[in-house]
């Protein structure tokens, strides 16, 4: 949990009396739990690729000239004091009703302290009758389980939280502690959302071991039919990284901290998510909409199990129709499956036929915004479980319901995709070859979009091929491939000329020269693993030179060529422009040289 920005706020709530305004320096935590002296403030968590709010989390906070100020203060000494039930009661109603008077119109996320739906003092029951008496549906209401104490029985936990999902409650799990207990409550209760810790968050761009468990994480998440929500971003950088991995949402200070009022600052931010969101978009991803999406209606939340199999029964071709609340946000997914279930049998339309949709749906639909890049939707669909896997899903602009996506002509266009790129990948490398590159370059120039594009070579690459052979020099090749396909990110592009020549395509980022001597680096290291040690030792090899002398050679070097092409502007030919930068880059004493285009010239960078 973020302690800076996601700060718990507490439970499922009873009514309770108005604020107290009365001052006071050092009041005891029962007074103040009594008379209701909470603040609540409100943090955005935003989908990037939409550009949107997409909920807001409520966080509690106590009096500010006391020693409860700090939330994680109070609710220890409420832990402590066997005041953790109330405490979270006045929690949740204060942050409800602050919710409710602002008219936010997203989802509300509220942490609970798991021990909280197992203590005696809790009431259940009271939330459900607060969010009636306001006329707001339970699923927009997201119960965040926080913080798992020792001790907790998994199956009771597990059995208490279904209970809420029974009644229409969304589920998300935050950091739940550690080890298996934790795992073993997530596959029990599968819940609507899971929140990536920020510990995972910070530094991801920097740190590849961290990279590997996140995507690891996600996958998971994504199998079981959780949304991931990554907590504490603070960076592009990092931000950049999540949405390579395929995270689906964000919470951090990058976007927004928590605010009393957060509509105060909505066009603010609105507009910040519209620079991130563009700045995310790549010209060589194939979205979704385009080739998978059928627009089929939706079912209201309100329509009966009897009308949706009559929805059904006028359209033979539909395997499963999507379920939308009065925003047309999707709530659920009602399969035919499903509904002939229930119906098929005898006295089926007697028994179930008044029951509303929202009984029988599967509830946290796999969703997809039209923008979301096939790789990515082909991630998130063979990730879900194996009874699930042929259902189809849910497509959406800006979170709102546009279409059903069909599975078989999502496998279609990735198959054509791939068979497109193998017609012209490099033998070797599997890259994309010569006329791809053509098209990323002339697909970034398009764009109009900044961008940088890089030529790599490798120097004393034909005397190593004739010193070492060239099983062990298309060994190299392929390490050349393996550094730059590990470093790109997902809006990058990565193509092989032939040879020893290779182009990468990046999108803008700070610190380039760093983010270049890392890749030469990194090669360096892998060219020096496949040679004998008494080579690196010496630090080369002797060889016949063009003209048949032996002399002696480096270990293959990287050498990188790096063109900053502001948008709108572009080179007529980059391969005029690479050809002399290249000569120079071999000629630095590092073999890296960055230039930017000034109109039809360049300027060091």
């Amino acid at each position: 949990m973020n302690v800076m920005g996601n700060w718990p706020n507490g439970a499922m709530t009873h009514p309770c009396p108005p604020a107290s305004t009365t001052e006071a320096t050092d009041p005891s935590l029962s007074a103040i739990v009594r008379e209701g002296r909470i603040d609540v403030h409100f943090q955005p968590i935003v989908a990037i690729r939409s550009g949107r709010v997409f909920a807001y989390e409520a966080l509690s906070r106590g009096p500010r000239d006391t020693v409860y100020a700090h939330p994680l203060t109070m609710f220890e000494a409420a832990r402590k004091q066997s005041l953790l039930a109330p405490l979270e009661a006045v929690c949740r109603h204060r942050a409800i009703t602050a919710w409710a008077d602002q008219e936010l119109d997203e989802l509300l996320f509220i942490n609970v302290s798991p021990e909280v739906l197992l203590d005696p003092k809790h009431r259940s029951g009271e939330t459900l009758r607060l969010l009636t008496r306001l006329g707001i549906p339970p699923h927009r209401l997201v119960i965040e389980l926080t913080e798992q104490s020792p001790g907790i029985d998994p199956d009771l936990m597990a059995e208490a939280v279904r209970h809420y999902q029974s009644m229409g409650f969304t589920i998300a799990l935050d950091d739940l502690g550690e080890g298996y207990a934790s795992l073993r409550l997530w596959s029990q209760i599968r819940p609507d959302f899971v929140k990536l810790d920020r510990h995972f968050v910070s530094e991801l761009d920097r740190d590849r071991v961290k990279r590997r468990f996140v995507r690891a994480f996600l996958d998971v998440a994504h199998g079981m039919g959780s949304r991931v929500i990554a907590e504490g971003v603070e960076r592009e950088e990092e931000l950049d990284c999540l949405h390579a991995l395929g995270a689906d949402y964000y919470q951090g200070w990058l976007f927004a901290r928590p605010s009393p009022t957060p509509k105060a600052t909505r066009l603010e931010l609105n507009e910040r998510l519209a620079q991130l969101a563009a700045r995310q978009e790549s010209p060589l991803q194939e979205c979704v909409a385009r080739h998978v999406c059928k627009w089929q209606p939706a079912l209201a939340m309100t329509v009966t199990v009897a009308e949706a199999s009559e929805r059904f029964s006028a359209a033979p071709d539909v395997a499963a129709m999507a379920v939308v609340d009065d925003q047309e946000m999707p709530i659920g997914v009602l399969t035919r499956e499903a509904v002939m279930a229930l119906v098929g049998k005898r006295f089926g339309f007697d028994l179930h036929g008044r029951d509303p949709v929202t009984s029988a749906m599967h509830v946290a639909p796999l969703c997809v915004e039209v923008t979301e890049p096939l790789d990515q939707v082909s991630r998130k669909v063979t990730g879900r479980d194996s009874d699930q896997r042929a259902e189809p899903f849910v497509v959406t602009q800006r979170g709102r319901y546009v279409g059903m996506g069909q599975i078989v002509a999502l496998l279609q266009q990735i198959t054509e995709q791939k068979v497109a790129i193998a017609r012209q990948a490099n033998p070797l490398t599997q890259l994309p070859g010569n006329a791809p590159v053509r098209a990323a370059l002339d697909a970034f120039v398009r764009a109009r979009k900044s961008f940088v594009a890089c030529y790599l070579d490798l120097d004393h690459f034909k005397p190593f091929n004739d010193r070492f052979g060239y099983a062990l020099g298309d060994q190299v090749l392929l390490d050349v491939a393996g550094t730059l396909g590990e470093a790109k990110g997902a809006h990058d592009f990565l193509g092989h000329l032939g040879g020893d020549d290779f182009v990468l395509l990046l999108a803008p980022r700070e610190r380039l020269q760093r983010f270049l001597a890392a890749i030469q680096v990194e090669f360096s290291a892998r060219v020096a693993s496949r040679v004998p040690a008494a080579v690196v030792e010496e630090g080369g090899f002797t060889a016949q030179d063009r003209f048949g002398q032996q002399r002696f050679f480096p270990l293959p070097r990287l050498t990188v060529a790096a063109l900053n092409v502001p948008g709108g502007l572009a080179p007529q030919s980059f391969g005029d422009c690479w050809g002399p930068l290249k000569q120079s880059a071999k000629r630095t004493e590092n073999g890296r040289l960055v230039v930017r285009m000034r109109g039809e010239t360049f300027a060091a960078s």
